[in-house]
């Protein structure tokens, strides 16, 4: 591994009634998916929002491959995806129209945009709609349409927000695979979800957060002998180190 693709570093988030995150540093390299998880309200939404540049840390910084998202926000920004909990999408343009409007967004040539648009919808089997109104997409067929548009202008970061809610079985393991391929051609990736099974599937290691601070920080072998529940699950693991008293 490499330098960092994404580096947090001391990151807090005072809102103006609480302390949403404290002083919160982590990496994750190249090669790299790396969950967070912690119970609601244990900052993990805030510092999505903060590593994604949505929300200005009230201190500390955010680094993208080396540059400061908050002094850099153009250029750090070309080096992200994000794949938001509630997917964003233009309710009255089709799904083809949404994803050439971001792709030119982005500034992706066409010719790049339509092959990456073609291999990903027919991975997620969502071609068939895409001539439709957004509007009219169940749930899942919009998350599906959010992560292709996070992948058209190929970052090298990737922060996912509870990917697979709304996913069909097969559709959830096509994104597993998916966010193990990004990372295998040298991405890093910040997973964040309640899907522990998920979780436990897919990341190289986990950061088990409460209160705004990382409680616990490693993979699963770390994470157990930590807890000493030497075949603990991350659900388990989960439990004894970072869920509410």
């Amino acid at each position: 591994m490499g330098a960092p693709l994404l580096r947090l570093e001391r990151l807090s988030k005072q809102f103006p009634a609480r302390l949403a995150v404290d002083t919160l540093s982590l990496d994750v390299e190249p090669g790299e998916i790396y969950g967070l998880i912690g119970p609601n309200g244990s900052g993990k939404t805030t510092t999505v929002k903060m590593a994604t540049g949505l929300y200005r840390p009230t201190a500390g910084c955010v680094l993208v491959g080396g540059i400061d998202l908050h002094a850099e926000p153009v250029r750090a920004k070309r080096l992200l995806g994000y794949v938001p909990d509630e997917p964003f999408v233009y309710e009255r343009m089709s799904g083809w129209e949404f994803l050439h409007l971001v792709g030119e967004l982005w500034g992706v040539p066409l010719a790049a945009r339509t092959a990456k648009i073609d291999e990903l919808s027919a991975l997620f089997e969502i071609g068939a709609i895409l001539d439709g109104y957004v509007e009219n997409y169940s749930r899942g067929s919009r998350q599906k349409l959010a992560i292709i548009a996070a992948l058209l202008h190929a970052p090298r970061v990737l922060v996912v927000d509870e990917p697979i809610v709304g996913l069909d079985p097969e559709s959830a393991v096509r994104a597993r695979d998916l966010l193990r391929t990004f990372a295998t051609g040298g991405g890093a990736v910040l997973l964040c979800t309640h899907t522990l099974a998920f979780a436990e599937a897919v990341c190289g290691r986990v950061g088990l957060l409460r209160q705004g601070r990382l409680a616990a920080e490693g993979d699963l072998d770390a994470l157990r002998r930590l807890a000493g529940a030497p075949e603990g699950s991350l659900e388990e693991l989960y439990l004894r180190l970072a869920a509410r008293p």
